[in-house]
């Protein structure tokens, strides 16, 4: 027995224009695709009850394909930065949070949306007596107050490795710090299971309201201990039926390998990551020359070469691919140099992560590798106040390079980063299919509708190999479907972002409903 939908648009995403009026799904599945009449005289006494969609779209249910899970739930529970326009106005909300772990705690800062940048001065004042830390929307830059810094046994002169710390121009330390050196910082805010189990929890739910019913998400090492990690995600995701593909950093690697560990239906083993470099916004991507803005540095490189090359070997010699975190252009000259060299298993692709600024010399030569790239259309909205001031008109080129990307023939997904930005895969269609924000115009890179929809349904079930059965809505797949109040294909610039999500379904079952707007 089950549902007959009809009197929709029902885009099966299979091919452009696949689309039908109505859809009849039993138990987990859907059964059939076609007109009402047809369905109705196929499936006769079948037919439990009758949903009419009113002329609403349907589109499969979308994975986010580079996401922090138990990061992002955790972030839902601590000061949103973001929220705020003055920092007296985020001071105060930090200094009423609870703390967690002893540790105070604020996400998502961005200096350019402040009336002015935060200082160290400023949060030694704070909190004086209590560590203190304030995380850069990137969560490549944090600022940490003086008594958190002393607690990590930092000095001014402390070298980190495929990092740094932060200097005033007096030479003492400013509170910045840099990509590895927040890697201590971790084990300070480590979760037990219980939180991490929550923070999943509300991480998923949160997701489902934006029609996300699968992620691959990278968390593994920077909450706990692995195998508490992992059991929390068993748990969770079977509780849920929210699947998750789990990248394996590779401080971990070695264990998870040792470990074995058995994985449920709801969770699946990807790529081995790594990163080598940071983030446009806090200058430490990696770029082939200085910054436009500051021309002292091009950036941090986390790994060196032989380093990098040595990493990419063990994940080879373990079976694994390698996903990379690139966003410079030297940086992803770096990775595509090593998988040139070491290229990945038969029939396997390795995955680029962001590839935000690409010189036209890489696009050719990753036209020639086993790749899927991790795209962000939502960071040209998110950077878009500061990448003309960081990279200069002419390398402004290279940036965001949606069409040129897809070009080369890698199997494109794409993802938020969340906690770093919204998961709205609205917000993502938008950037997408329009090109344009702040004074950045991007429209000679743009994607058709299909094409962004594409990155969110289809794409990221290619690349886990789970698309026999997710990722298009056809006769013999699971009934994982969203529908939304307008079709997206008819709709252009700002009325993406409007466009409301009225119900997200997991398995046939439905797992947000919008609450109904009255008039």
């Amino acid at each position: 027995m089950g549902k007959l939908y009809v009197n929709g648009i029902i885009r099966t995403m299979a091919h452009e224009e696949d689309v039908h009026s109505s859809m009849f799904v039993e138990g987990e599945r859907i059964i059939a695709m076609g007109e009402e009449g047809k369905l109705r005289r196929r499936f006769g006494r079948r037919i439990l009850s009758i949903v009419d969609l009113n002329g609403k779209a349907v589109y499969p249910a979308f994975t986010d394909a580079h996401i922090h899970l138990i990061g992002y739930g955790e972030a839902i529970g601590r000061v949103d930065a973001s929220r705020y326009t003055t920092l007296d106005e985020l001071g105060k909300a930090f200094v009423q949070a609870e703390a967690i772990n002893g540790l105070h705690v604020a996400e998502g800062y961005d200096e350019t949306k402040l009336d002015r940048a935060p200082t160290k001065a400023w949060l030694n004042q704070l909190f004086p007596t209590e560590p203190a830390l304030l995380k850069r929307t990137d969560r490549h830059t944090v600022l940490v107050n003086d008594v958190l810094f002393k607690q990590l046994g930092y000095k001014a002169s402390t070298v980190i490795e495929g990092g740094k710390i932060g200097l005033a121009e007096s030479g003492e330390a400013d509170g910045f710090l840099y990509d590895a050196a927040i890697e201590p910082l971790y084990a300070l805010q480590s979760g037990s299971m219980e939180r991490n189990k929550a923070s999943l929890r509300s991480a998923i739910k949160d997701l489902q309201r934006y029609g996300i019913v699968a992620a691959h998400t990278e968390d593994l090492a920077y909450h706990g201990d692995l195998t508490d990690v992992l059991q929390a995600y068993r748990e969770v995701t079977e509780e849920t039926g929210f699947h998750a593909h789990l990248l394996v950093h590779h401080l971990v690697l070695d264990q998870f390998i040792q470990t074995n560990p058995v994985l449920p239906a709801t969770l699946s083993v990807g790529a081995m990551k790594v990163f080598v470099d940071g983030a446009l916004g806090g200058r430490t991507a990696l770029l082939g020359r200085g910054y436009s803005d500051d021309p002292t540095t091009r950036g941090i490189e986390v790994h060196s070469p032989e380093q990098l090359e040595q990493l990419v070997k063990r994940a080879r010699s373990y079976g694994f691919t390698v996903a990379a975190h690139v966003i410079g252009d030297l940086a992803i000259e770096r990775f595509v140099t090593v998988l040139e060299n070491y290229p990945a298993p038969k029939g396997k692709r390795d995955r680029i992560i962001h590839a935000t600024v690409v010189r036209p010399e890489l696009l050719t030569r990753i036209r020639k590798l086993p790749v899927l790239i991790d795209v962000q259309p939502v960071f040209l909205l998110d950077d878009a106040d500061f990448a003309q001031d960081r990279l200069g008109l002419n390398r402004l080129d290279w940036a965001y390079r949606l069409k040129s990307l897809a070009d080369t023939g890698a199997l494109l997904c794409g993802g938020s980063d969340a906690p770093i930005s919204n998961p709205d895969v609205r917000r993502a269609l938008y950037a997408a299919t329009t090109g344009t924000a702040g004074n950045i115009n991007k429209t000679n890179e743009v994607l058709s509708m299909y094409e962004a929809l594409l990155l969110f349904t289809k794409n990221p079930h290619i690349a886990t190999d789970t698309h026999g059965r997710k990722g298009m809505l056809l006769p013999g797949y699971d009934a994982d479907f969203v529908i939304f109040d307008q079709d997206f294909y008819l709709l252009r610039g700002e009325a993406v972002l409007r466009n409301q999500l009225v119900e997200t379904v997991q398995a046939g079952k439905t797992v947000f409903q919008a609450t109904p707007v009255m008039n």
